[in-house]
């Protein structure tokens, strides 16, 4: 047997650290949810790579729903300021980096109703050992 680093559920992990320092919004994991409404922050793996044994870098994709353009580019920059700030915090998480794009307009289809904000962001931190 031996010892391995996996990467963690960047997902799950961001969806709990996030929800910590603003709890007036919902924030999930996909799938998005059926009832999705005004103030939702959707945050979706992209990719991302390994940097070390240890960490990896991943990139995810942060979906912001508020009621028109001017609210959620509101929340979406709130979110932004979150995200790039996790290093300096004290989360579940150990975040060692965070970068991110600024957020863009990114019509929804699937809610039509909902405006959405999204941004990109690069998290880097460690893995979850495991024995294989």
């Amino acid at each position: 047997m031996m010892q391995v680093v996996k990467p963690i559920d960047i997902e799950d992990a961001l969806r709990i650290d996030l929800a910590t320092f603003d709890n007036s919004h919902r924030f999930f994991a996909p799938p998005i949810p059926p009832d999705l409404k005004v103030g939702d922050v959707l945050i979706t793996r992209v990719g991302g790579s390994k940097v070390s044994g240890a960490s990896s870098a991943h990139d995810v994709s942060i979906d912001c729903y508020d009621a028109d353009d001017a609210q959620a580019t509101q929340l979406a920059d709130s979110v932004h300021a979150i995200v790039t700030s996790l290093p300096l915090r004290s989360t579940q998480t150990q975040y060692s980096n965070a970068n991110a794009n600024l957020p863009y307009q990114n019509y929804d289809p699937r809610a039509p109703q909902l405006a959405r904000y999204t941004f990109r962001a690069t998290l880097t931190c460690p893995g979850q050992r495991i024995t294989i």
